[in-house]
């Protein structure tokens, strides 16, 4: 296909072993590559892929696609209005019941953490918006010790600012969370639900403990009249319309797009530091 047909971007989706080689075949193609979280199973292999788009000029977005729900992208336009102050906290975690097949498998990057793990940590990340220093973890086996059961990470930030990462596998049911708290204020959204909280001192009408509603229509992309597009179904339909959007955008105006190569780097660099933390028992530098 690569080598036929005449296209010029390819969307990688696939068991996570798989996602770091394909999308090298894409890149040396010549095609850009919207690429599934969390794009490779280790940092290095994450780098090189982010080198090879670099040096043949492709577009290289990875998917989170939690960060295009129409409440988080609510959520950090508050952030950067300055609602919290400065970030001193961000606490995160998505938790959801058991796993089988081959998310059971660490050789194919089965996991909790590899799983839905990284999309909280991804918006961890994005919300603190500055370099982790170390990392400290505690991981609980399965008895196989095939994957994790459950893992806790306190992730520290240059400049001083605190994190927490929680998953498991071992909730009945799913439940994800994203606190953010700093010298003004905080903010809260929970996973799948349509309202944030806020409270403010640096903006005046949220001075008092506030929930804010976000309507499922904001922030979707805008399209034409003529465009052969239209927005439907439920809600993830219109996060991966956004999504796609962003990516197609990228390519036009010859821009990074927004969840870059660099981004899924970072919580791949996280996540190695997490493993070898467990492992060592003490903190790791990232």
């Amino acid at each position: 296909m690569l080598d036929e047909a005449e296209i010029e971007a390819v969307i990688v989706a696939t068991t996570h072993e798989h996602l770091q080689p394909s999308a090298m075949d894409a890149l040396r193609a010549g095609k850009h590559a919207l690429v599934e979280k969390p794009m490779a199973l280790n940092a290095a292999d994450g780098r090189a892929l982010v080198a090879e788009a670099r040096k043949r000029d492709l577009r290289l977005m990875c998917g989170y696609t939690l960060r295009f729900l129409p409440e988080r992208l609510e959520m950090r336009r508050l952030l950067e209005a300055g609602a919290v102050g400065e970030v001193t906290h961000v606490t995160a975690g998505q938790l959801i019941g058991g796993l089988s097949g081959w998310l059971a498998d660490r050789h194919r990057g089965g996991g909790p953490l590899y799983y839905v793990g990284t999309h909280a940590l991804d918006f961890l990340l994005w919300m603190a918006g500055t370099p982790v220093e170390s990392v400290f973890a505690q991981i609980n086996w399965a008895e196989d010790r095939s994957v994790e059961t459950d893992a806790s990470l306190a992730i520290r930030f240059e400049g001083g600012a605190l994190g927490q990462l929680l998953t498991s596998q071992r909730m009945g049911g799913r439940y994800g969370w994203c606190d953010v708290i700093g010298s003004a204020g905080r903010l809260r959204a929970e996973w799948e639900s349509d309202e944030i909280f806020v409270e403010s001192r640096a903006l005046p009408q949220y001075a008092h403990p506030t929930t804010i509603a976000v309507p499922q229509t904001a922030h979707l992309p805008q399209f034409s009249d003529d465009t052969p597009a239209r927005l439907s179904g439920f809600k993830y339909v219109r996060t991966w319309a956004a999504e796609f959007t962003e990516f197609a955008n990228a390519i036009r105006e010859g821009r990074d797009p927004s969840v870059s190569g660099e981004d899924a780097v970072r919580v791949l660099e996280v996540l190695g530091a997490a493993f070898q933390s467990d492992r060592d028992k003490a903190p790791v530098r990232v």
